[in-house]
């Protein structure tokens, strides 16, 4: 099981393996929070399995798994780019003892990579990527997802696909049940992060924006205390409805810290 900040502590690896036990997942929406440790840095720069010689930008897909909190499986990981190998459970331990054999002594690459051979020999390409679900919603995701700018206007696309759209209903209902603040700030916080110039600046953008979301009254306690304290299920969000989240509210989580400020640009304060 792979997810909130299991993510950002593993996805940034070279190598990402996948089993038919994996489970996916950056549901920090529910809980009044975002996707972050780095988070904005490589979802907007996320890169699907079928593009990637082309390095074509994946459309929808990214804004939809951080928005919906969406499970994956190893199929769609690897479809979407977000795991790399995909290797049968069984067969873990023999995959281990390769790549220790692969770096020792006369086995060990004198330029290269000893994991690579061993990871992509284990490798199991019976996969089949077609038949995820992120592939078989591919066009929904993107009409969705793609190319609006606002959650006002996801909503609007997902529901224009009709009450007969089995993906437009139930990602509809998977969104009412998030924080709207949360979507809203996500949002824009992918928005940005596609636009920084290295991952320590989105890494600091992160950092006010979780200092926002740490604030007395937030939907951070309120997500938590539905989820994990009381476990009712039934968060009270403040405010309840997407509209009622302004842009002054959004623009408050990427306020400067002043003294603190998480540096790690060389610039103590900068507009993210």
């Amino acid at each position: 099981v792979v997810m909130v900040g299991g993510v950002g502590l593993s996805v940034h690896g070279k190598y990402r393996v996948a089993t038919e036990n994996t489970l996916f997942a950056m549901p920090e929406c529910k809980i009044g929070l975002i996707p972050d440790v780095g988070g904005t840095w490589w979802i907007p720069r996320l890169k699907l399995y079928n593009h990637w010689q082309n390095k074509s930008v994946v459309g929808g897909v990214g804004n939809y798994l951080a928005l919906t909190g969406a499970r994956l499986k190893a199929d769609d990981l690897i479809y979407a780019g977000i795991a790399t190998h995909y290797i049968k459970s069984n067969q873990l331990e023999e995959m281990k003892r390769a790549l220790i054999d692969a770096s020792k002594g006369d086995n060990t690459p004198k330029f290269g990579d000893c994991a690579a051979s061993v990871l992509t020999s284990f490798h199991d390409d019976s996969i089949d990527l077609d038949a995820s679900f992120l592939s078989q919603n591919r066009t929904d995701i993107d009409y969705a997802f793609g190319g609006n700018d606002s959650m006002e206007e996801i909503v609007a696309s997902l529901e224009s696909m009709g009450s007969d759209s089995e993906f437009g209903q139930s990602t509809l209902k998977t969104l009412k049940q998030m924080s709207p603040t949360s979507l809203k700030v996500t949002l824009e916080g992918l928005k940005r992060g596609s636009k920084v110039k290295h991952i320590g600046e989105a890494l600091q953008m992160e950092y006010r924006m979780q200092q926002a979301f740490m604030r007395e009254g937030s939907d951070f306690y309120e997500g938590v205390r539905a989820a994990l304290v009381d476990k009712d299920g039934n968060p009270k969000w403040s405010p309840a409805k997407l509209e009622e989240v302004t842009e002054a509210i959004v623009e408050s989580y990427f306020e400067e810290l002043g003294d603190r400020e998480l540096c790690l640009t060389g610039k103590k304060s900068s507009k993210l």
